[in-house]
């Protein structure tokens, strides 16, 4: 409580009073609850009304709806948000440095009974092939190598009709991390699922001296760099992930269930200006590390499914990094990511 330091957090951001409380007591509260496990809001309310110490200190009874409106209360919560962040990166010990994950996600989280939540809305979970009632999250999660994890930034993204106010998962996510960027800058991970590749987001991630690592999908365009004899130079041979995959399938098992494959080119697009002045957008072929790898079967179901069909052969799958002098962090970078599907999970039940 003294690291964070809610109470300043909160009046810094005007949130002063909820319900007759002050705000740095209901967050107490609701802490309170979260450690001991409490999922719901009405049981929240119970666990106040019962636990002694929480009594005294709140001095009334603080009704399920108090704690339900709480969060979902018009608050500058994203302001809030930044400076627990800002706070966060203030100490050694939860400062997120070179080589520490960022995971990078969106879930559906469903509320079939919500009705004037603004950011609910129909959408379809390819996860589930059925339509929901839910938010669409997108959100940022730290995976320290100390062994440190917490929520980073997120977004609720919104439905429009409006061409000015449309904002993509995409656009939601350099937001957020533009804003960690602006409070560290430090080189770190950025572990996405498929749905992310997205070769603009890419170079917006490099520019910006983050490092990535996702899964190939199967339409991914890959090239090969190889010498051909006959032109007399190198040239780029326009490769499939699932033809990568079955052509070093033999030498993935006998290589301990991972392998990097050399002279792997994806295009990735940048801005640049003509002779004239022109802004234009041009494409490079940038090296990348594949790393192709094998997932035990009988732990598969362990993880969430992804939207985006994947590139695999058998049971292999193509991971693709910008760090190709470091495939095998890449890699250690990507299991991480699974950390923020068990979070995701967990925010799912409670927010349910």
């Amino acid at each position: 409580w003294d690291f964070f330091d809610l109470a300043l957090l909160f009046s810094q951001t005007g949130i002063s009073k909820h319900s007759g409380l002050p705000t740095w007591l209901m967050a107490f509260a609701y802490i309170c609850g979260l450690i001991n496990n409490v999922r719901s809001a009405n049981k929240n309310a119970s666990f106040s009304e019962d636990a002694p110490f929480l009594r005294h200190l709140l001095g009334q009874k603080v009704s399920q709806s108090a704690f339900s409106r709480f969060l979902a209360k018009p608050f500058k919560w994203l302001q809030f948000s930044l400076g627990r962040v800002a706070r966060l990166q203030e100490k050694e010990e939860s400062r997120l440095n070179e080589g520490d994950v960022i995971a990078l996600d969106d879930t559906k989280i469903e509320h079939r009974h919500g009705k004037k939540i603004p950011f609910l809305y129909w959408l379809f979970d390819s996860s589930d092939k059925r339509h929901l009632w839910c938010m669409n999250l997108v959100s940022t999660f730290a995976v320290l190598k100390n062994g440190l994890e917490y929520p980073l930034l997120w977004r609720f993204w919104v439905k429009t009709e409006n061409d000015d106010e449309k904002q993509t998962k995409l656009d939601l996510a350099k937001k957020m991390f533009a804003e960690f960027r602006s409070l560290n800058d430090a080189r770190v991970w950025v572990a996405m699922d498929r749905w992310f590749l997205c070769k603009k987001f890419l170079r917006w991630l490099m520019d910006n001296d983050f490092d990535w690592v996702t899964k190939a999908k199967r339409n991914t365009v890959l090239f090969r760099k190889k010498y051909d004899h006959r032109l007399g130079k190198e040239i780029y041979v326009k490769l499939n992930p699932q033809t990568l995959l079955r052509e070093v399938y033999p030498k993935l098992q006998k290589n301990d269930s991972a392998m990097s494959i050399a002279d792997i080119y994806i295009k990735i697009p940048y801005e640049t200006v003509t002779k004239k002045g022109k802004p234009i957008t041009r494409q490079e072929m940038v090296p990348v590390a594949a790393i192709a790898a094998t997932y035990a079967k009988q732990t598969s179901d362990v993880f969430l499914p992804e939207a985006e069909p994947p590139a695999t052969f058998k049971d292999a799958y193509l991971l693709l990094s910008n760090r190709v002098d470091k495939p095998k962090d890449a890699a250690i970078a990507y299991a991480k990511r699974w950390r923020m599907k068990f979070f995701t999970v967990w925010l799912s039940r409670i927010s349910g």
